[in-house]
């Protein structure tokens, strides 16, 4: 690439021990004559501080961890017009896997960084917090029991999903304004916003959505349960859920009876409050993919 490369390895992802991505970081540190930096955690705060202390004199940084350590970096990386993100992904779901067409074997994954073909990258602004996707509502309760019951891959998702079955019944009364118009008023089983049609393991839940479109691809899924669970068999399908896209700039949802609403963005869950923002941030970051 003729540029100072690092990649930042993060082995509290899911899958960042196993075999394949450690051939991968090694070939990539080899390939790009990259340095190699190294944690374990899943906590934020602290990965955002590590990196921060460590990736301003590179030019390229390789993000080896899940859809939520790239999810940190970008807002490490958002305002450096210099600094190229690339991906090896080592985390559960790896929803941006998908978005930027990332082969599966560790000599294809460096093959693509080494080729260096990076795009700047619309994001969602999530009360500040930068993500390519966010998902407000149930899925949001599933992945803060993914993580609070130590993010144990298929096992810990399974049993996250198992936990919040009840939830499905429990739908939020919430208002939803895109650019300040009401499109949507009543119960909501879940919304998802970003700039990818893809959640994790490649499921196809915002079809539409794209990184480079200057605007935030919106879908409302009111539920009840069996409804969500049919719109669930589509976006495995890759077929168009039925839930109609809205495209917007900035986005409002709003609790009607005060009841907090849970939101996850990257799959890290945020938290939860009765009122949540999204907004787009343009070429937010740049990114290298297979973007033919």
């Amino acid at each position: 690439m003729g540029q100072r490369a690092a990649v930042f390895l993060n082995e509290g992802a899911g899958s960042a021990r196993t075999e394949p991505v450690r051939r991968a970081v090694d070939l990539a540190r080899r390939t790009l004559d990259a340095d190699l930096h190294v944690i374990a955690t899943r906590d934020v705060a602290e990965l955002s501080a590590w990196l921060t202390d460590r990736i301003g004199e590179y030019e390229t940084a390789v993000i080896a961890g899940g859809d939520g350590s790239l999810g940190v970096a970008y807002n490490v990386a958002a305002g450096r017009p210099d600094l190229t993100l690339g991906y090896l992904p080592a985390g559960f779901g790896n929803a941006t896997r998908h978005l930027l067409k990332l082969p599966g074997t560790p000599e294809e994954l460096v093959a693509v960084l080494e080729a260096g073909d990076a795009r700047p990258v619309d994001l969602v602004a999530i009360d500040g917090r930068l993500a390519l996707f966010a998902g407000a509502g149930w899925d949001a309760l599933v992945a803060a029991r993914y993580a609070d019951a130590g993010a144990r891959r298929l096992r810990g998702w399974a049993a996250a999903v198992t936990r919040s079955l009840p939830d499905l019944w429990r739908r939020i009364p919430v208002e939803v304004r895109a650019d300040g118009w009401v499109v949507h008023r009543g119960p909501m089983e879940l919304l998802v916003v970003g700039t990818t049609p893809f959640y994790g393991r490649g499921l196809k839940v915002n079809p539409g959505a794209q990184p480079d479109a200057g605007r935030l691809a919106l879908r409302v899924y009111p539920g009840p349960a069996r409804h969500l669970a049919a719109e669930a068999a589509r976006w495995a399908l890759r077929v168009a859920p039925r839930a109609e896209r809205i495209d917007a700039e900035r986005i409002a949802v709003t609790s009607l009876d005060g009841a907090a609403i849970p939101v996850q963005a990257d799959g890290d869950a945020l938290g939860a409050q009765a009122r949540w923002t999204f907004e787009i941030r343009p070429r937010a970051v740049r990114l290298i993919g297979r973007w033919g």
